[in-house]
């Protein structure tokens, strides 16, 4: 069972087609070279490969694992084989530009493809998303020649890449990074230092890597204002693009994890490695940013892949698992027990509504690209700057409470790895902490994101909700969403007031708050999508009719968390700080 995985094509291409209308994108110069016709067919090899050749390495990968042997990782038996086919198919440059190798199709499919490849097996897609991610930082940061020399072999698939910020004792505390770079005289710099949790840090799945390691240049001021970024290869590059001698990259150890096991985690020791500049020396962290947001997209898209294949293993068990009933009939099969609906009902609003909503961001984030109308592009720029905290934390917050119910669904054999949901249990905890824990995700939104600019992210958001909320009043079919979102917001908007109006006189309680306050945000955005996926459903069909019903099944069971998460938001930190932390902290 745990080989089995029916990507969740046919919900996307609703979404994409008839939610989004994404058809609007191909109107677009940047993307008149495709077609919604073309985007079909792409995301059904897409799934033909995530069935076919990755999904059966995901349970034997858990069991065998990644290993470090004679200071080289190993990848688990099949995976050189899957990545070959992987790069092949050209997968690694959906999104990439034409001009670099890339098919230059818009970033809402690739997200689409990557779903598919997380449901199927997480653990190999960790290394394709920070490809794609390295790639877009070179774009936008790199110089000419670097640019020339690294992109093609990144979009390609021929190169590997990795991002290098933590450290022993500066985690998500970068500020703290004490990995020096000390100029070497021709423009190039000696690394050193020690960068931990580095996820496909070293492999054999590509000839080189290239890893991208915040350091600190001599005389450089304290905190994250002295952070420069640099560009360090596993192997030395060759004038015209060759492999080298050895660069001065050691890997020390690989993490023993909870899940993940395929996913190599590695300690790297940077011993006077040669590293290139990226950008402008001190603008490290700026740069790194442009890396770490298309990285945070990927972990919500991460979230939900996960959350699709325990839906998906949890609804057949259900449906085939005999117990219950009158003893005087035969067992009747579980999904017919209502308490079984209801984790059923509670998985697929999930995954559902977050899966609509980190497509509705990619949407923004193709439209802050391509629209030709600089108003238009940072309209919707604002909108998916919104939302991407959002995204992240409760993708991966949705991907580990689905598992964990598809668990429940399964009862005693969940809990055995033979059915396969534990893994996924397993696999997606992690997200909730890379990549910015969800806790810096909630800070985010409300210190900088809400608070910054007049709001006007946050005011972008509500307007696209009550646009919504305007164009379905009366549509029978959507009353029930329409009501609870419409109060929702209302509740939404109370809060929003008043943390604006507690930030300066007050701001302990504002942080004291932003985690319920983005779990608020969040109800309300997958609120509004389910407003809109019930009014766009066909009752004539059963995939309509079962779109409608788990609407309902939103409006009626997730969303009355919303006052909750209200009063939690405003509650402030007294309860928090009622007493020290030496007390908070004895046994």
């Amino acid at each position: 069972m745990s080989d089995a995985y029916a990507p969740p094509m046919h919900d996307q291409m609703f979404v994409l087609e008839t939610v989004l209308d994404a058809g609007r994108l191909f109107s677009l110069p940047a993307y008149r070279h495709a077609e919604m016709d073309a985007v079909r067919a792409v995301l059904e090899q897409g799934a033909k490969f995530a069935t076919e050749v990755l999904a059966p390495l995901n349970r034997a990968g858990d069991e065998t694992g990644s290993r470090l042997e004679d200071g080289r990782v190993l990848t688990p038996p099949g995976f050189r084989e899957a990545y070959a086919q992987y790069a092949a198919g050209g997968w690694p440059g959906l999104d990439q530009p034409l001009d670099c190798g890339g098919h230059g199709l818009p970033l809402a499919v690739q997200v689409a493809f990557e779903e598919m490849v997380d449901g199927a097996c997480i653990a190999f897609g960790m290394l394709p998303v920070m490809q794609r991610s390295c790639a877009r930082l070179l774009a936008r940061h790199a110089d000419a020649a670097t640019r020339a020399l690294v992109l093609p072999k990144l979009v390609s698939g021929e190169w590997g890449a990795t991002i290098c910020m933590s450290e022993p004792l500066a985690g998500s505390d970068v500020a703290r990074i004490r990995t020096k770079a000390e100029p070497r005289g021709d423009g190039t710099y000696a690394v050193s230092g020690t960068k931990i949790f580095i996820s496909y840090g070293d492999q054999d799945l590509t000839g080189q890597i290239v890893h991208m390691v915040l350091a600190r240049t001599p005389g450089a001021p304290p905190g994250t204002r002295g952070l420069s970024l640099f560009l360090v290869p596993k192997r030395r590059i060759e004038p015209g693009g060759g492999l080298g001698a050895p660069n001065g990259v050691r890997v020390s150890r690989i993490e023993h994890k909870m899940g993940l096991k395929a996913s190599p985690t590695c300690v790297l020791d940077f011993e006077e490695a040669h590293g290139v500049r990226i950008g402008e020396e001190h603008g490290g962290l700026k740069a790194m940013f442009a890396m770490v947001n298309s990285m945070r997209l990927a972990v919500a898209v991460q979230g939900v892949g996960v959350a699709g294949r325990a839906l998906g293993a949890a609804s057949r068990y259900a449906a085939e698992r005999p117990q219950g009933g009158p003893p005087e009939r035969p067992p009747v099969p579980i999904i017919e027990h209502a308490d079984v609906r209801r984790m059923l009902f509670t998985m697929r609003a999930r995954t559902e509504g977050l899966r609509a909503l980190i497509l509705q961001t990619a949407f923004e984030l193709d439209f802050a690209a391509a629209l030709p109308d600089a108003e238009a592009r940072a309209a919707a720029l604002d909108l998916a700057e919104w939302l991407l905290p959002v995204c992240k934390a409760c993708g991966s917050e949705a991907g580990f409470e689905v598992a964990n119910l598809a668990i429940q669904v399964h009862g005693g054999h969940g809990y055995v790895s033979d059915a396969g949901v534990e893994q996924l249990a397993r696999d997606s905890r992690v997200s909730s902490i890379y990549e910015g824990t969800n806790g810096i995700q909630a800070l985010d939104l409300v210190t900088r994101k809400l608070m910054q600019d007049g709001g006007r992210r946050y005011e972008r958001f509500v307007q696209r909700v009550r646009t919504d909320l305007e164009r379905t009043i009366g549509i029978a079919q959507v009353e029930a969403n329409h009501s609870v979102l419409r109060e929702a917001l209302a509740r939404l908007e109370a809060a929003t007031a008043a943390l604006r109006k507690k930030m300066e006189p007050a701001p302990r309680d504002v942080e004291a708050g932003a985690t319920p306050y983005l779990q608020l945000v969040g109800l309300v955005a997958s609120g509004w999508m389910w407003l809109r996926m019930a009014a766009a459903a066909d009752d004539a069909s059963e995939f309509g009719r079962l779109k409608r019903a788990t609407a309902r099944f939103h409006a009626e069971h997730l969303m009355p968390a919303a006052a909750t998460l209200e009063r939690q938001a405003l509650a402030g930190s007294a309860a928090l700080d009622a007493v020290d932390s030496s007390l908070l902290s004895a046994l």
